[in-house]
């Protein structure tokens, strides 16, 4: 059967100078991604608030303001009195002045000239709004993942993004200009439903370009966008410290991806699954040239055979057993590697000191927790790396218990143990998304690896609500991410070795990758018998 990795890889080379240059330039348009997932570490930044001085008293310094007025250990309620009446020479008698919920608040703009906080008063009885707006943009990711991860496997992955960038760019200068929270929530929810679709449709029109080890770099190598991106917004957001201004910084740049458009081509391996051949040649044969190798003129790709005419869908992927176990465990490691980065990210990311340091620090953990994952993928395969990396996560997370609060300075025992377990999931992340799709075929690779990514933003959902809890204990979201990262690393043993075998093209192809066992395989009489002879 003449496959696409026949006619493709064959003709242009695993890796060359073509593909490189689709690499950097597909990266650099998609940097903007990151930004606008990462900005609600700065949009929600916290910021100290007091009920606002009226009028009279406007030339009272805070600290003083916030004595006089009952706010010493809180901020949502004042001592309701005469406040034209106060002089600062009046000497305060023993008077039980009732305390009344405040109505209008004052924000410390020393480190953030605006924040959402201070702009939607979403403080007091509307704090919970604030966690509301990460919940309400991973639902955003949700409605998006499906949407377009079908839509790339059905019209193209290049013919997908372009939009999708540009979208971004509208929604997000749109995010910047609303004048009230359920404007800002909205556009911020519409802004998610394009930027997952963005990651997806680049993750997987890179790891088509390339074969053989080239899979790996390349698929690890689309994780350095993120930290790009990640790092770019910690230096943006320190120069720039209004969450409008910085939104708006980040969304324009997106409007250059309509260069795509002559600087891109379509993806070849799904133009030969789609059978158009006539573009497809001519990609294969600019891309072969460029890469210094020849094809000869009266070369032709030819269709790929297909075994069912008709057209597969995501429901394919449950209709046999071996094909079902392998789904259902990659979906519950994508909603627990979301649950865990995103959980440990926004909420034991807060180390106390300097925000900027820390998301900076952050974000540099990230470059050789993916750079150790590339080399060890590389050398030693998927499956023992991943679930191994997984397991680590969940015995440093649920280490933090058996750390003693209030001895340490600010608990750093405690911190350094959750950050190498986030260390840990941002090495298994980021290795799921190169295995899972090693796992799937291309003719629905786009649409599997999005509606796992659809269980990933579930767990992102739910990550802030399970960071809540440490009102009731500390430890207690450490360690329910500690659980569900063992029972991950566990489960995912059963997934097959794909280092070294070709991206299956269909689902037939994806079947004969089968599952693996925990115990070693029990050699039969008549296969150590051939081994002998063999020898």
């Amino acid at each position: 059967m003449d496959t696409e990795d026949d006619q493709f890889i064959g003709k242009v080379g695993d890796f060359g100078k073509w593909q490189f240059r689709m690499f950097m330039l597909c990266g650099v348009f998609c940097v903007p991604t990151a930004w606008h997932v990462l900005i609600m570490t700065f949009m929600n930044a916290k910021v100290d608030h007091w009920c606002a001085r009226p009028e009279e008293l406007l030339d009272l310094d805070v600290e003083s303001w916030r004595r006089i007025s009952g706010q010493v250990n809180q901020s949502c309620q004042v001592i309701n009195r005469n406040w034209t009446l106060w002089r600062p020479e009046i000497v305060e008698d023993d008077t039980v002045y009732e305390m009344i919920p405040c109505t209008k608040w004052e924000y410390d703009t020393s480190e953030f000239s605006s924040s959402i906080t201070g702009d939607f008063d979403l403080v007091c009885d509307n704090k919970h709004l604030i966690g509301l707006t990460q919940t309400l943009y991973f639902v955003g990711m949700i409605l998006g993942v499906l949407t377009f991860g079908v839509l790339a496997d059905i019209v193209g992955r290049k013919t997908v993004l372009i939009p999708l960038l540009i979208c971004i760019c509208l929604t997000g200068v749109a995010t910047s200009l609303m004048p009230t929270f359920p404007l800002f929530a909205t556009a911020r929810i519409i802004n998610a439903f394009f930027v997952i679709g963005i990651f997806e449709t680049q993750f997987t029109y890179c790891i088509e370009l390339v074969g053989g080890k080239w899979t790996t770099i390349f698929g690890m190598g689309m994780e350095y966008v993120w930290v790009t991106g990640w790092l770019t917004l910690a230096t943006f957001a320190y120069f720039v410290r209004s969450w409008r201004h910085l939104t708006l910084l980040i969304s324009v740049p997106s409007i250059l991806g309509i260069l795509m458009i002559w600087l891109v081509p379509e993806s070849p391996r799904w133009l030969l699954v789609m059978d158009k051949m006539k573009q497809a040649e001519k990609t294969i044969r600019s891309a072969a040239e460029m890469n210094g190798r020849t094809i000869s003129e009266d070369w032709k790709p030819k269709p790929v055979q297909h075994e069912k005419q008709s057209k597969v869908n995501l429901l394919d992927l449950f209709r046999t057993r071996n094909m079902r176990l392998k789904v259902l465990i990659i979906y519950y490691n994508f909603f627990v590697n979301a649950f865990l980065y995103f959980g440990l990210t926004f909420n034991i990311g807060d180390l106390g000191g300097d925000i900027f340091v820390n998301f900076a620090v952050s974000g540099l953990l990230e470059i050789p927790a993916y750079g150790a994952a590339m080399f060890v993928l590389l050398k030693c395969g998927r499956r023992i790396p991943y679930g191994t990396s997984l397991i680590l996560s969940g015995l440093f997370l649920l280490s933090v218990s058996l750390v003693p609060r209030g001895v340490y300075y600010k608990d750093w025992p405690a911190m350094a143990l959750a950050l190498t377990g986030k260390t840990c999931v941002t090495f298994s992340f980021g290795a799921l998304f190169v295995y899972a799709a090693e796992l799937v075929p291309t003719e629905i690779r786009t649409t599997a690896i999005g509606s796992a990514s659809f269980l990933g933003r579930i767990g992102g959902i739910i990550a802030p609500w399970v960071g809540n809890l440490s009102s009731v204990h500390p430890y207690l979201p450490v360690g329910i991410f500690g659980v569900n990262a063992m029972a991950a690393g566990l489960i995912s043993f059963f997934l097959p070795e794909t280092k070294g075998k070709p991206l299956p093209y269909t689902i037939e192809e994806a079947e004969k990758l089968e599952m693996s066992s925990l115990l070693p395989k029990r050699r039969s009489k008549e296969t150590d018998g051939a081994a002998d002879q063999k020898e």
